[in-house]
């Protein structure tokens, strides 16, 4: 699924909107989390979340998203500071 997505948005003459695109796709597959509370077996966040979902279990569906959406706010703030040092230290994109 990421390849497919890297390469459906690798035309797009948006640098941001790709980027931003393509992290919360990644974090969104490949985010884990524990298929039972105090388990060893992690499964993505979002199958456990729409697992949940089905079996009406709506506090372990809040506790999914809500570490997914803490790994998609992570990701895009270590993309801002890259972008930030990227622009005090006068670096171009591909190099």
């Amino acid at each position: 699924m990421l390849i497919v997505v890297w390469r459906m948005t690798r035309n797009w003459t948006w640098r941001r909107t790709r980027r931003v695109t393509r992290i919360v796709i990644a974090v969104t597959l490949l985010t884990p989390m524990n298929i039972i509370a105090n388990g060893l077996w992690l499964a993505p966040a979002f199958l456990v979340a729409a697992y949940a979902l089905a079996q009406n279990q709506l506090d372990i569906v809040q506790q999914s998203f809500s570490v997914m959406g803490a790994a998609v706010g992570f990701m895009v703030l270590m993309v801002l500071l890259e972008s930030v040092a990227r622009r005090l230290l006068g670096m171009r994109y591909g190099e």
